[in-house]
């Protein structure tokens, strides 16, 4: 046998196992370093992930069900480039009216859009602004009298209130379903009178608490704003979108501006408020010696007619709390012109002193809406157009003197009265105007004589139509009775 090897020194043998574990050393290190990278992307992943929103029941058209408490809200923005409207569109005939004395719609040729307004910055800050103000709960950040609109619970809750039925709320969803699948490509309304048909389509979605963002209506509304945006601005704030206006256009003009006005209020997006601020001056301007208005802004006379849409844009532009100059004292002059119009039954007149049962909620509803209070002016006026109706002005649809234009007004006058005023006018109109509704969503030709284009088939009709009936069934919760602004 071999004599074995003398042991190594001490010193020696420490360094053969060291070098034998520098591989294992090496690789326990490794996975250690391994294990902490994975664990830091996974905590650093949980930390930026944005959280999962969904929509709030706030602006939500299609489920009128009672929900639980909104999640926050989705502002994920729905980018919109605004197309070219037509440039070879064609003449129209003028819209007249069996009166010669009530108002007439002319066609207004849309200029094209050179401009998009609406950027990918501004649409996200603006729907960013939204989220705010309404993620404080349902209504946050609105009038008191606008809140009402805010939500399928708001809305149920005011309809129970006010004598509302639920088949009302089921024909408005009909009709606002009609209004997006009659939606021109540019995002505006109708081949005729395209700014008012336009303006008064977008405030039955804003009165149903429809914004850019609603699951439902989202997409219509955003595309009407960004049409009315971008050729406000290129015609410097003259929502007819012309460069003068015409006898038709302080229609299409105030129709208009309430519209853009009801929005801002809403949405704050701050991409509406210079155009805002421009069309009511161009009101302020226009408002002529005695407080009124006339065609092409005339000022040696003043209209009742052309008036109201004039009020409903200031008073729009009032609750936007925008502190616009002038529109105060413009609203004061205003209420004295109304006061100059009244007829000795109670009633409001077209030019002078008259009673005429058209024009009447006109003079009711714009009193109540600056002054609010029930003073003589109002509670005179509502009590004329209950005893008419009740005589010889009935709410019959398919009637003779079915008017939609009088009862869009009539229908707010009575619900800002209230009592017996309210009770018996709800009564009158909402199955009268419900059972009617088409199948498709809109309202045929009525009865009667109709104003501007009421009773035309075709054209601005069917959109004039459906719009007023929508405004009407909104009533119980698109404007709250109240003595606050």
């Amino acid at each position: 046998m071999d004599n074995p090897e003398p042991p190594l020194p001490v010193i020696k043998r420490m360094q053969v196992r060291l070098a034998a574990s520098r591989f294992f050393t090496f690789s326990l290190l490794l996975h250690i370093v391994i294990v902490l990278f994975c664990g830091s992307v996974v905590l650093i992943k949980k930390v930026m992930d944005a959280p999962d929103f969904e929509a709030s029941d706030g602006l939500i058209g299609g489920d009128e069900t009672v929900a639980a408490p909104p999640a926050p809200m989705d502002v994920t923005p729905q980018v919109f480039a605004p197309t070219t409207p037509e440039l070879n569109a064609p003449q129209l005939p003028t819209i007249t009216t069996i009166n010669t004395q009530t108002p007439v719609f002319q066609v207004i040729a849309v200029a094209p859009v050179v401009k998009a307004v609406a950027t990918d910055s501004s649409m996200t800050k603006a729907l960013s602004e939204a989220a705010k103000t309404m993620g404080k709960g349902l209504g946050a950040g609105l009038p008191g009298s606008m809140s009402g609109r805010m939500g399928g619970s708001a809305r149920r809750a005011a309809m129970m209130a006010k004598g509302g039925k639920d088949k009302s709320e089921q024909a408005v969803l009909k009709g606002l379903r009609w209004l997006v699948a009659n939606q021109n490509e540019d995002g505006s309304w109708s081949n005729e009178n395209r700014p008012a048909m336009t303006g008064l389509a977008l405030l039955s979605f804003l009165g149903h608490g429809e914004l850019p963002n609603s699951p439902e209506f989202g997409g219509a509304v955003e595309k009407a704003v960004n049409w009315l945006l971008t050729n406000g601005q290129k015609n410097e704030g003259r929502m007819n979108m012309a460069k003068a206006f015409s006898q038709s256009g302080v229609y299409e003009h105030g129709i208009a501006t309430y519209a853009l006005g009801e929005y801002y209020t809403m949405s704050k997006d701050e991409r509406a408020v210079d155009i805002l601020k421009q069309a009511i001056k161009h009101i302020i301007d226009g408002q002529g010696p005695d407080g009124g208005w006339m065609y092409s802004f005339d000022k040696t006379r003043s209209d009742t007619s052309v008036s109201g849409w004039q009020i409903q844009a200031l008073k729009a532009a009032h609750l936007s709390n925008l502190e616009i100059p002038g529109v105060s004292e413009t609203m004061d002059k205003a209420i004295v012109n109304l006061k100059r119009v009244r007829g000795k039954q109670g009633g409001f007149g077209y030019r002078g002193p008259e009673d005429r049962y058209s024009l009447t909620g006109v003079g009711v509803l714009c009193t109540y809406f600056w002054k609010q209070k029930k003073d003589d002016m109002v509670t005179d006026g509502m009590k004329f157009i209950i005893d008419r109706m009740k005589s010889n002005e009935p709410v019959k649809y398919a009637g003779p003197s079915a008017d939609l234009y009088a009862w869009y007004y009539h229908t707010q006058a009575a619900l800002m009265v209230g009592g017996s005023a309210w009770t018996t006018w709800n009564k009158a109109f909402q199955d009268e105007i419900v059972d009617n509704q088409s199948p498709d969503g809109s309202w045929p030709v009525t009865g009667g004589k109709g104003h501007g284009p009421e009773n035309k088939p075709g054209g601005a009709g069917p959109v004039y139509r459906t719009t007023l009936c929508i405004l009407m069934l909104e009533v119980y919760y698109r404007y709250m009775p109240s003595t606050k602004s």
